[in-house]
């Protein structure tokens, strides 16, 4: 992503505070009316093209339910290739901004598709996905976008590799009563930690993303989806075994409340895990990925993971975690129990 981080961060803010209106996005609602017109009207801001007939919109009716999810493309240097996709919902779970969850993940799926369009293209397609009805009651359901989209929206090519993101907005922070007298040693280095799923879900997945480099500004983690579970939209690639990545910050505090608004955000973070983002849909994009499998032991990947984000820190979050190292299943398996055991 060629331009500058302090400008990046303040287009992410802008799109942020545009989408993430008081009145929210719950389906069927004009919130989710203006949010509709805002998407439609930004994916071809950044230079999409409809991925199917001539508008970015694609409606789709359940059990008396309008929904609409909106994809745009990239055009990429053979298009007859299965494309790679990256994706955020856009819709709320409460009448409110709920800009965590997930205007900060559109934003930044916005943004990586405006700086690839300004690069000239992936070697395949890039789908800029925006997905309807993540949230409860549709979660999981047949009516969830992002359900609908791969089973009933694609064009035939099938997806190549999918990169979704959700909860990528805020700093990461550790109840004072749990981290006890180190608080404030490690609570402001943890802050900038992201999480990622999904690399466990193809062979050449760990390799592929080993070359990527972490820019300054985020701390990637990564760990196995089992861990957390179907928790986005990246779950029906997964179901479908299509190799994906999922990026997380976790839960936090403002979770589904109406406090998660776009005042309380990291937009700095925000533009390294967009630089993030595009870097690892350029090297899929250039990657065979065949015989997809979830059999695949991605165990060094998230080892030297922990280590890398961590950094002088690694044995204090360990004896944290109660774990010696986080070398072996077995511990990071405990580490990540200890992680969701206050909220994560």
């Amino acid at each position: 992503m060629k331009q500058d981080m302090k400008t990046l961060a303040e287009t992410l803010k802008n799109d942020v505070y545009e989408l993430c209106q008081p009145g929210g996005r719950m389906v069927d609602t004009v919130g989710h009316a203006r949010a509709e017109t805002w998407v439609q009207r930004r994916l071809g801001e950044i230079g999409c093209i409809p991925y199917r007939g001539d508008t970015f919109a694609l409606p789709y009716h359940v059990d008396g339910i309008d929904f609409t999810n909106f994809a745009g493309v990239i055009p990429g240097a053979d298009r007859t290739l299965a494309p790679v996709l990256i994706g955020a919902h856009y819709d709320s779970v409460i009448p409110h901004p709920c800009a965590d969850d997930n205007g900060a993940a559109v934003a930044i799926t916005l943004a990586v598709g405006q700086a690839v369009a300004r690069s000239g293209g992936l070697e395949r397609d890039l789908i800029i996905a925006i997905f309807d009805a993540e949230e409860p009651p549709f979660f999981l359901t047949e009516s969830m976008g992002s359900r609908r989209f791969y089973e009933d929206q694609t064009d035939g090519r099938d997806i190549h590799f999918a990169l979704i993101s959700d909860l990528v907005g805020h700093d990461v922070t550790m109840p004072s009563d749990f981290l006890g007298g180190v608080a404030a040693m490690i609570a402001s280095p943890l802050k900038p930690l992201t999480f990622m799923t999904g690399a466990e879900s193809h062979p050449s997945l760990p390799g592929l993303l080993d070359t990527v480099k972490v820019p300054s500004g985020m701390k990637m983690i990564a760990t196995l989806n089992q861990y957390v579970g179907d928790m986005s939209d990246h779950a029906v690639f997964r179901w479908n075994e299509v190799p994906y990545v999922f990026l997380s910050c976790g839960h936090w505090q403002h979770y589904h409340r109406p406090t998660d608004t776009p005042d309380r955000l990291n937009y700095e973070k925000m533009a390294s895990i967009a630089v993030y983002a595009e870097n690892i849909c350029r090297s899929a994009a250039g990657t065979e990925l065949l015989n997809p499998t979830e059999t695949n032991d991605s165990i060094g990947f998230e080892a030297k993971s922990w280590e890398n984000a961590l950094g002088m820190f690694y044995q204090p979050v360990a004896m944290m975690l109660g774990v010696p190292d986080f070398k072996t299943r077995k511990h990071i398996t405990r580490a990540a129990q200890s992680l969701r055991s206050f909220g994560l």
